[in-house]
């Protein structure tokens, strides 16, 4: 593995550390190769041709968009998996993993962000091809 030095301010260091610490990792190396793979996730997430996997997280009234999110899985072959759940008598949860090109990725959190009665949205994309 290869070694890079940076050079940072005092400040930044000293912040760095109390959230590397905060999350539990042993070391900076540690901390910053996750920091670069973040960076790296959230470049390649805005390259139209790139492929990435995508977890999305849907919270949303129990009673209103149950079919409008049934038929995503129909119209997207992205859509590998979706998991659900009630959280309480009035809010469910609807968790998506998908895979393919970022184009259509994108395509499926702006339908999702599309449909009446959802509450919030959530999504983690990362690399499918590292």
């Amino acid at each position: 593995m290869p070694i890079v030095s940076l050079s940072v301010s005092d400040p930044i260091l000293k912040k760095f550390e109390e959230a590397m610490k905060r999350r539990g990792y042993s070391s900076r190396s540690e901390a910053f190769r996750e920091a670069m793979k973040d960076f790296v996730d959230a470049e390649e997430w805005s390259l139209p041709s790139g492929r990435n996997a995508l977890i999305l997280a849907v919270l949303y009234d129990r009673d209103e968009p149950k079919v409008q999110l049934s038929r995503l899985r129909h119209n997207y072959e992205e859509i590998r998996t979706m998991l659900h759940t009630h959280l309480d008598e009035v809010n469910c949860l609807e968790v998506f993993i998908a895979e393919g090109v970022n184009s259509r990725l994108k395509e499926i959190v702006h339908a999702v962000r599309g449909i009446r009665g959802i509450k919030q949205i959530k999504f983690i994309n990362t690399v499918s091809e590292v």
